[in-house]
Parts: structure tokens; sequence; C-alpha cells
């Protein structure tokens, strides 16, 4: 039988500057299923991430481009409705890296089955997805965490930003968090029991801010955003300190990119600054996911999501995401 499927498509590449609605388009394709694409999956929840900017240039990067006028690709949790295999059978939890679209055709193989505990599915995109299991990886593998440290975050408001904040927390950690809106401050300190938080936006001097919150200095900076705040960090980091690049938000949609004018201190005081992909570390997964199932059963974890409606809004969505306007997981529900 044939299907429609409702997706969003890139109709332009996007070289610098922010995106915009008319750069995408919702579009409809005739799926169906066959001996190679054999299982039929309706989504029910789709990610958009800070990542999936990068893929909407020609440049090359760690992850190609979009085909522009194709389905975009990004995580996605959806329940099977058809299936010409054993391993899946019509009604299982699936995730998938087939979103921005309602519903697809797929081999099993790029399916996985996921079974979750008495939490919602959407969990696995967000604490126990990509989410998550960027800020364990950040913390533990590349920044090697270690109790009683004093953490900087910034965009600690967003979906990873807030997990490294409460993992930071759960080792014992001091926890300094940055946002951009005094409601985000507000959730970071009166619900997830950050030590510090602080609108960026409110600063006239950064570095003194900094200084001020935490004047012997900072062991490890968590660092999303890139830019102004990653320079103004290096100032204020201890000796010996490590500095983990997970993003750079500030920086995507520059016309022209923002190079560090203090690469003295960071010589100077013998700084560790490493970058990292969570595409690298899957292999780390699985002890990721039972520890951070075990934080949310035992509630030491919370979360909060900004929630979008229909696969047609996937693009305002993610325009918002750049600007700041989520708290928490961005995720369209479909």
């Amino acid at each position: 039988m044939t299907n429609i499927s409702k997706y969003a498509a890139l109709k332009e590449y996007i070289p610098s500057g922010d995106p915009k609605l008319s750069h995408f388009e919702i579009r409809e394709e005739k799926i169906n299923i066959d001996n190679n694409n054999n299982v039929l999956v309706k989504n029910e929840w789709i990610s958009v991430d800070p990542y999936m900017r990068a893929r909407m240039t020609e440049r090359k990067n760690y992850k190609p481009p979009f085909e522009l006028n194709k389905p975009m690709e990004g995580a996605a949790i959806g329940k099977v409705l058809e299936s010409n295999t054993s391993t899946l059978s019509p009604g299982d939890i699936v995730k998938s890296d087939y979103g921005w679209r309602d519903q697809f055709v797929a081999s099993n193989n790029d399916l996985i089955k996921i079974d979750p505990i008495d939490i919602p599915i959407q969990t696995y995109l967000g604490p126990l997805g990509f989410t998550g299991h960027t800020a364990y990886i950040g913390l533990f593998r590349i920044g090697a965490l270690k109790e009683n440290q004093t953490v900087l975050v910034s965009s600690a408001a967003g979906s990873v930003g807030s997990m490294v904040c409460q993992i930071a927390k759960i080792k014992g950690c001091r926890v300094i968090a940055s946002t951009g809106s005094d409601e985000k401050v507000n959730w970071l300190k009166n619900e997830l029991g950050v030590d510090e938080a602080f609108n960026y936006k409110k600063i006239d001097n950064l570095v003194l801010h900094l200084k001020s919150l935490a004047p012997e200095g900072y062991d490890l900076y968590f660092d999303n955003v890139g830019g102004q705040f990653l320079e103004s960090a290096i100032f204020r980091m201890k000796n010996y300190g490590t500095i983990v690049i997970c993003g750079r938000i500030s920086q995507m949609n520059a016309t022209e990119p923002h190079g560090l004018k203090n690469m003295a201190h960071v010589l100077v005081k013998r700084l560790t600054i490493k970058g990292f992909l969570i595409f690298d570390h899957f292999e780390d997964y699985s002890d990721f996911e039972n520890e951070m199932k075990n934080w949310i059963l035992d509630k030491k974890i919370k979360w909060k999501e900004t929630i979008v409606v229909g696969i047609e809004n996937a693009p305002s969505a993610f325009i918002d995401l750049l600007n700041g306007k989520n708290i928490g997981k961005m995720l369209v529900k479909i």
C-alpha cells in the first residue's frame, strides 16, 4: 500500500546569517514498504538540535550537508505501523535518524527498538538521548570531572547545559550557570539547584562578574557557546583547568568568526581545551544509559521540554532554538 509522507526540506544552503522560514519548504512524497525498506514507522517526536545548522551549508564538516529538497535527518522517536521483519512488530517504539518527517519506511537495521521505563518516550531524545549522553561524555570522558570542583556552564538552561548542571551537582560540584533570560535563571536556581545563575545579557563586564562568583577561579568550563564567552572564561580558569568544547551556538549564524585573543593565558595556565562530538562515543552509550536511568528513577534529574506541534512547524522550532527561545529540550510533536 502506498503511503504519503510529509517532510521538511532545505530549499537552499545558508552560508552565514540567520536561517529564515523561506529557506525551508514542507513537501510530500509517496513511500512504500519493499524488501529493502521493510518497516513503516509513524514518527511521534522529532528533535531539532544546534549541530544541524552546520549541515545547512556546503562547507566540509563532520557530517555531510543536508540534501536540498530532500527529507532532512535528525533524531526521532516513532511507532511501527507495519513490519516485514521478525525483529520488529506493529506497536513497537523505535529510535531513528529519520526526523523532519511524519512517517517513513526504512530497513530494520536503521532502527533501534526501545523499551521505555516509566517515563515518556520522548525522554529518549532528551535525558536518555543525545542530550544526556553529550553531557555525560563531555563531563566524564572529556572533562574528567572530579568531586568538589567549581564548574562553569554556558547556555545552562538548554537541553545539554541543564543536564551538565545537574550531573555536576550530583557529583558534589559547585555549579555556576549562565543563561539568557531571568525566567531561565529562576528555573536553574529554584528547580535545578545550581549554586549561582545569571543572565549574561545583563552583565557589562563578564570577566569581572565571573571573578565575583568564583574568586578562586574555575576547574572546568563546559562551553556551549564559544565566542566572547569562551574568551572571558579563559581569563578566569584555574591553573591546569579544563575547558570542554561542546558547541558554539553564539557563532552558528555569525557572518564573521570570532577568534580568541588571549591564547597566552592558555599557555601560562597550562589549560586543557578539548572538543568532542557525541557521534564518536556511541560505544559508551550503555554505561551512560544505566547511570542516567538510575538518576531519573531516583528523581535526581529534572528536565523541561519546549514543544512545538506539527511537522510543518519544525523549521520555526529550529529557528527559535538558535535564538534561545527554548527552555530545556526543543521537540516537535507530530
